[in-house]
């Protein structure tokens, strides 16, 4: 909307100006009846031969300036009404507006005329409808955000949480467990226990980030992609590639990115086909830092509800660093493409 900046006092001016052309017309009108009504006394009186002291000429000149008082005054507020009725109709027209705002109607525009204070009116009417429909429509977006990140950080934290339960049920029914077998399956769990605790800081603190900068990069995704591997190598071919120069360098956050390897393990675990193999590739390339996961689908997967749910994490954490994530999926072959540009 293309605001109009009012000039200052410009309605009172028009005011002053339609009731000074009223006042001269009736003005006019007032000496010319004044005058047509004399005469017309005068006229009558000669032609009948009527004669009028000077008393009673007085009070007929006092009765038709009256007369022509009157109809001077009618005509001046018939005039000012005529001439300030396109206004008035505008003053209703605010008033409607900002009834409809007081109503929650924030939908509801006031049309922007002339030039003047009540053009100003208008417009603040106008703002302020937008400004409350702006506002409603942030509240709805983050109400919606809020949303899909209680979601997405609960689903994340049933993640770890699953494994913990497996590496328990693992040592409860594990009849013997050599002490340093016993020490990598406690390390893995207290692992999984303090990912479950800086998610749920995370989902308290209403989604902050804990951002680091490394000046050697590499090695954090060598640990990621081992740590990938290591969790499927049981029960899966597991094929891992990385092809990242020594020198990468920049700011992550490490929960970030392990939510994101945590992800792509449980996809692969519900859903890949045991006796084929499982990809993952991550490469430096010109667009950013990419992370590619394929695996042929099992032929009875389980529900799809939480898969959607990682996808959508994933993808995520993926804008805050100003990527994507792409996924291509048919009934036999799944693969996601994760690129990170902006760390």
């Amino acid at each position: 909307m293309t605001e109009k900046t009012p000039n200052k006092h410009k309605l009172s001016l028009e005011i002053l100006a339609t009731v000074a052309v009223c006042f001269g017309v009736c003005l006019i009108l007032y000496l010319l009846l004044g005058f047509v009504g004399r005469s017309i006394v005068d006229s009558y009186c000669f032609y009948h031969d009527v004669y009028l002291d000077e008393f009673a000429l007085r009070q007929l000149d006092n009765i038709v300036a009256g007369i022509a008082f009157i109809i001077s005054a009618l005509c001046f507020a018939g005039a000012f009404l005529a001439l300030f009725a396109k206004k008035l109709a505008y003053i209703r027209k605010i008033i409607a507006g900002v009834h409809a705002l007081r109503q929650g109607n924030y939908d509801h525009q006031v049309e922007v005329e002339g030039n003047n204070e009540l053009t100003a009116l208008a417009q603040a009417v106008n703002y302020l409808s937008e400004s409350e429909r702006e506002l409603k429509r942030r509240e709805s977006e983050l109400a919606a955000q809020k949303e899909q990140l209680i979601r997405s950080l609960s689903h994340d934290i049933r993640t770890p949480l699953t494994s913990i339960m497996s590496y328990t049920e693992l040592l409860c029914t594990k009849e013997s467990l050599d002490e340093q077998e016993g020490r990598a399956y406690l390390t893995l769990v207290g692992k999984k226990t303090a990912q479950i605790k800086q998610l749920t800081d995370i989902l308290l603190d209403g989604g902050h980030r804990s951002v680091e900068y490394f000046d050697h990069a590499t090695l954090l995704f060598e640990q990621l992609a081992c740590e990938f591997e290591e969790a499927l190598e049981q029960d899966f071919s597991v094929s891992v590639s990385l092809s990242i120069p020594d020198t990468l360098k920049g700011s992550f956050d490490v929960g970030e990115l392990r939510r994101i390897f945590d992800n792509l393990i449980s996809n692969v675990q519900k859903y890949a086909d045991p006796a084929r193999s499982v990809q993952l590739f991550v490469s430096r390339e010109a667009q950013g830092l990419v992370i590619c996961q394929s695996n042929a689908v099992a032929a009875s997967p389980s529900a799809a509800e939480s898969y959607q749910m990682g996808i959508y994490s994933i993808r995520r954490i993926a804008q805050n660093y100003g990527g994507s994530a792409e996924v291509t999926k048919t009934d036999a072959q799944f693969e996601i493409v994760i690129k990170l540009s902006d760390f």
